[in-house]
């Protein structure tokens, strides 16, 4: 899922002082992308997202921190355990031209159960678990100008007096940060309230949620931004269900989601 946008050389120049949003660039940057356009424009179709595997040592990450006091709406009563909710940050940034700016500690999404004071009122989570992924991205020589690493975050499994399984500490972390220079390179990442649901049923809740990365790629030339998804549950499920996936990275989440009937009570591994 990519956009673009071309800015004509010739206008390079102008736009230093007449663009506000092109202010990121130096005098420097725009005149080298004037006398080399090539190297300065991103060829889209080289963007690709290659799964890695699952992080090495998932119990050393840092489990959620302690709910701050208006989590979970500040809810005095009983929760409402088939009403899953995001309790936690709605969206927040991850790179910032071409700086991780993320705190795993304190940013990240929830997916819990309408009513509940915090996650640390439920028990059974499992250890932290995660996903490494490998981003790419080259210029029209063929050159790589964007190498990023990060990983996908998540504890899941909690539940209230033995019932539901639910998600915390929902997160995206960047690794290894590479962009060449002239390009400028930024993520967030979006949990909106309309895409946390409870998968399973109203006797036994599965929380369910996507986490939306988003990044932009932006020279004194070109504009670029793409979106990728990811699917999590409370019972560990987990998958990619949009972005600009490598075609076998695609085909690996394709052939586990067809050997997974529905009525399949293990979780949609993809680790």
């Amino acid at each position: 899922m990519l956009m673009s946008r071309l800015i004509p050389a010739a206008l390079a120049a102008a736009l230093v002082c007449a663009a506000p949003a092109w202010s990121q660039f130096s005098a420097q940057e725009f005149t080298s992308a004037q006398k080399d356009p090539r190297a300065f424009t991103l060829d889209e179709k080289s963007v690709t997202i290659e799964k890695l595997g699952p992080v090495v040592n998932p119990s050393t990450l840092p489990t959620p921190p302690r709910a701050p006091a208006n989590e979970g709406g500040g809810g005095t009563g009983l929760p409402v355990l088939d009403q899953i909710i995001n309790t936690g940050l709605k969206i927040w940034k991850i790179i910032e031209d071409n700086k991780p700016v993320v705190d795993i500690n304190t940013q990240y999404a929830t997916a819990l159960p309408k009513g509940l004071k915090g996650w640390t009122d439920m028990a059974g989570w499992l250890p932290p678990a995660g996903m490494v992924y490998e981003m790419s991205a080259k210029n029209l020589y063929g050159m790589k100008v964007i190498d990023l690493k990060y990983q996908v975050l998540r504890t899941y499994g909690g539940s209230y007096d033995g019932t539901g399984r639910y998600l915390t500490a929902v997160t995206i972390q960047p690794l290894l940060v590479n962009v060449a220079w002239g390009y400028h390179f930024s993520m967030e990442s979006s949990v909106p309230d309309t895409s946390v649901v409870n998968v399973g049923t109203s006797a036994d809740p599965v929380a369910g949620l996507t986490a939306q990365l988003g990044w932009t790629i932006s020279t004194p030339l070109k504009y670029s931004s793409g979106q990728s998804l990811y699917f999590l549950q409370g019972d560990g499920a987990f998958r990619e269900v949009g972005g600009p996936f490598s075609a076998e990275s695609l085909k690996k989440a394709r052939v586990a989601a067809e050997s997974i009937a529905p009525s399949d009570s293990k979780p949609a591994r993809f680790d």
